[in-house]
């Protein structure tokens, strides 16, 4: 009975290892194709996002064309494209802060925050820029980007310095 008992006992020994190692390979299998899925959806995604990002620039550019005669007409004077000095309360100085940290057109101010561009008056130009209050800044930015030169008129005629 014992040599029966080791006989069955190494039998079952080998198939438990046999299922192990066929366990391990068909696992190992699987693995690597789900990896491969995995890289090829990461590519995908990539891709996509490269896609997402084209189409976010295309979304932010300005899509009316500047029209200097229109915008003459009515502020009665030469307006050049892109000058924030258009934009009431913001003069030279000012300009050439926005410039210097990337906000250089009608569109860029007109999705910069007011907090945004009070931090950078006061870290470039110091506590003398404190009075200036940049609210209304970037609606007068987006009516100039959009060409809306009558809407921009009639808001700046309502200011006193770029406050309401």
């Amino acid at each position: 009975m014992n040599e029966r008992f080791a006989s069955d006992l190494l039998f079952i020994l080998i198939v438990l290892i046999v299922a192990a190692l066929l366990g391990f390979i068909i696992g190992y299998l699987l693995r690597k194709k789900k990896n491969a899925s995995f890289q090829a959806m990461e590519k995908e995604i990539q891709s996509l996002n490269a896609k997402l990002a084209g189409c976010m620039e295309k979304i932010q550019q300005p899509v009316h064309l500047f029209d200097a005669e229109s915008a003459r007409k009515v502020f009665g004077q030469k307006i050049i494209e892109n000058d924030l000095k258009i934009i009431e309360g913001i003069g030279v100085k000012i300009e050439e802060m926005l410039k210097t940290r990337g906000i250089s057109t009608w569109q860029k101010l007109s999705v910069t925050s007011a907090d945004e561009i009070r931090n950078i008056l006061l870290s470039d130009g110091g506590p003398s820029y404190a009075m200036h209050e940049p609210q209304t800044w970037s609606a007068q930015s987006l009516m100039a980007c959009e060409g809306k030169w009558k809407e921009l008129k009639e808001y700046q005629d309502k200011l006193k310095g770029g406050r309401l």
